[in-house]
């Protein structure tokens, strides 16, 4: 168990990347009609991690968590996209 962490620096990390995929989440939502299994499960990711941002973050932050859990999630959609063919949204997920 990790301990908690009220650096508030730390917290702004945190911040910062929920309104980034918060935006990456509003980009894709308008190609929804384009890349709908893409969306559904990018929201889906995006669900889980504003569920760990709530609940782990307010008081303390899951370091570890939070990139383990996006690491999954991640090469779970890339791995979607691999079998897909859809090469061309790989670096987004490189890049994440």
């Amino acid at each position: 168990m990790l301990k908690c962490r009220s650096n508030n620096n730390y917290y702004h990390f945190y911040y910062y990347y929920y309104y980034y995929y918060y935006y990456y989440y509003y980009y894709y939502y308008y190609y929804y009609y384009y890349y709908y299994y893409y969306y559904y499960y990018y929201y889906y990711c995006y669900y889980y991690y504003y569920y760990y941002y709530c609940y782990c973050c307010c008081c303390c932050c899951y370091y570890y968590y939070y990139y383990y859990f996006f690491y999954y999630c991640f090469y779970y959609y890339y791995y979607y996209y691999y079998n897909n063919n859809y090469y061309y949204y790989n670096y987004y997920f490189y890049y994440f």
